[in-house]
């Protein structure tokens, strides 16, 4: 008998083996200094397990198609095995590998789901990213891959994230009721125009198209039409981590997104980093994926090395064409591109000397040592943190209901109301801390509803009587629910649906009918009136 597993491995073959992901040219080359970040010598530094082998093993488990050659450019003196579900995707990149001259990494399948198909022996890196989304039992999975880590090694993880992609999520439920699927080669192109025909102000056609995949249509289906996608909050990442006996020891993320310098910003020092995370998320200021670079519990103490030049930049080692890469640093300086830095790391031409000298304190970013561990502890229970999301995502029915397009908005303006155990300072007193951080993403023509932050300066009148009156109640779907002028708003859907003949032709239930209603109208709309049967 199919397990759950079973079938979602099933499902993500199928999707992975139609749409191969990414969509890179074969010929597209990627510069010997710009992948620094993922040197095993740069990451083990980071995460304080000391120098790593000269030769490491590196399992990059769910390769796709470019990350191979990236991780064989990065580490050229690596042995790599790349392994993914989706044999055309397995190709493209042996085949990319092959072109550029990549000759140390060596294929495999592997379902991840069955460690059976794992490969043998240890590893001094394993990288793992954007692939626990796709698995129906992630603990087993991570608890697998840390009995495969080396005692110092490092676990690179990479999951979306609750709050921030619910725009994302909000366009694969759209597509979900408009029958669109990975299964239809045409499907992507009939998303990407019925999206596009939305007003510009609507914050779905914004979250599709600064979306930097959605130009292909391999990205489209990763991103919109994934058959298996889902994001986790900090503290469910660091719960399955922690159940699987390893610890966060860096997070890879931009400096504003780093939980030690965000808590010291906002006054929450004192708090666990899957807090300051989660906090970031919901106010939509994490402006990235969650990533993480994990131990074994039993890994020994962290190791703060003396300053020394990053490998790829100091010393004589490497091709011709790095080496001449290296001398143009050296006499003109360059940008090289960062994922945990602000900005690109512009390196000058004296500095770009000192580091070939092998002056590891010529630029702190690029060099190795030094101490780069978290303050805060690790982790800190939210029990109630499942009804909450469940509670947050809740309809409400009622005269100016939350607008359920808006949903992640109210979640972050109502948590200290709705979850007083978390200890929260007052709204107003959590707006004033954000003041001198807060990003917001809204201009025109969108003028709110991207972040908590710009919609409380916009709305505020509105939302603090809204805070202040009671909690209206919760019904279970739209089918428990009625919209203002019901008939006239599931015939305007109707209208809208039958402008876009590239559509599957399907029979809508009223209910689907006023959920897209909500999804494609209701956006220039704080409140709506959601009136329950």
């Amino acid at each position: 008998m199919a397990t759950a597993q079973d079938e979602k491995s099933k499902v993500m073959k199928a999707q992975y083996a139609a749409w191969p992901y990414p969509k890179v040219p074969l010929l597209a080359s990627l510069p010997s200094t710009h992948p620094w970040e993922l040197h095993v010598d740069w990451l083990w530094d980071r995460c304080g397990s000391g120098p790593a082998p000269q030769r490491p093993r590196v399992w990059i488990a769910g390769c796709g198609t470019f990350q191979p050659y990236a991780f064989a450019v990065a580490n050229p003196h690596a042995e790599i095995v790349a392994t993914d579900l989706s044999g055309p995707s397995l190709a493209i990149a042996r085949r990319r590998c092959a072109l550029h001259g990549k000759r140390r990494v060596r294929f495999a399948p592997v379902d991840l789901a069955d460690e059976s198909t794992w490969p043998d022996g240890e590893f001094d890196l394993i990288e793992c990213y954007g692939v626990l989304m796709n698995l129906a039992d992630p603990a087993t999975a991570l608890a697998g891959l840390r009995r495969r880590l080396t005692p110092r090694g490092v676990l690179r993880v990479m999951v979306y994230p609750q709050h921030s992609r619910q725009r994302v999520f909000q366009v694969q439920r759209l597509a979900a009721l408009l029958g669109l699927h990975a299964g239809d080669r045409r499907h992507p192109g009939a998303l990407r125009r019925f999206v596009s025909g939305l007003p510009k102000h609507h914050p779905l056609r914004f979250a599709f198209t600064t979306y930097a995949d959605s130009r292909n249509d391999a990205g489209v289906v990763d991103g919109f039409l994934h058959a298996g996608d889902r994001g986790f909050t900090a503290t469910q990442l660091v719960g399955l981590l922690q159940g699987a006996r390893l610890q966060p020891a860096f997070w890879f993320h931009r400096p504003w997104a780093q939980p030690d310098r965000m808590a010291e910003r906002l006054g929450f020092s004192d708090r666990a980093q899957n807090f300051v995370l989660d906090y970031l998320d919901l106010w939509q200021e994490l402006r990235s994926n969650f990533v993480v670079c994990a131990r074994r519990d039993d890994a020994p103490a962290r190791e703060d090395q003396p300053p020394r030049p990053h490998p790829m930049f100091g010393g004589r080692a490497g091709s011709l064409r790095h080496r001449v890469r290296l001398e143009r640093l050296r006499w003109l300086g360059g940008a090289l591109p960062s994922r945990t830095e602000a900005d690109d790391v512009v390196l000058r031409p004296a500095a770009a000397r000192a580091l070939r000298r092998g002056d590891g304190c010529a630029d702190r970013r690029l060099g190795l040592g030094g101490a780069h561990g978290s303050d805060l502890a690790p982790f800190a229970a939210f029990p109630a943190e499942a009804s909450w999301l469940r509670e947050a995502t809740s309809l409400r029915a009622g005269p100016r209901a939350p607008n359920p397009l808006y949903a992640h908005i109210f979640a972050a303006l109502e948590l200290d109301r709705r979850q007083p155990e978390l200890a929260l300072p007052a709204l107003d007193d959590q707006l004033a801390r954000w003041a001198p951080w807060a990003d917001p993403l809204e201009q025109r023509p969108l003028r709110f509803g991207l972040t908590p932050y710009a919609t409380w300066h916009r709305h505020e009148a509105a939302l603090r009587a809204h805070l202040e009156r009671a909690p209206l109640p919760a019904v279970a779907s739209y089918e428990d629910l009625r919209l203002r002028g019901d008939r006239e708003a599931l015939a305007r859907v109707r209208r809208a649906l039958g402008e876009h003949p590239d559509l599957p032709r399907r029979t809508y239930s009223d209910s689907a009918l006023r959920e897209l209603f909500v999804l494609l109208f209701t956006s220039d709309r704080l409140f709506v009136t959601l009136d329950a049967c």
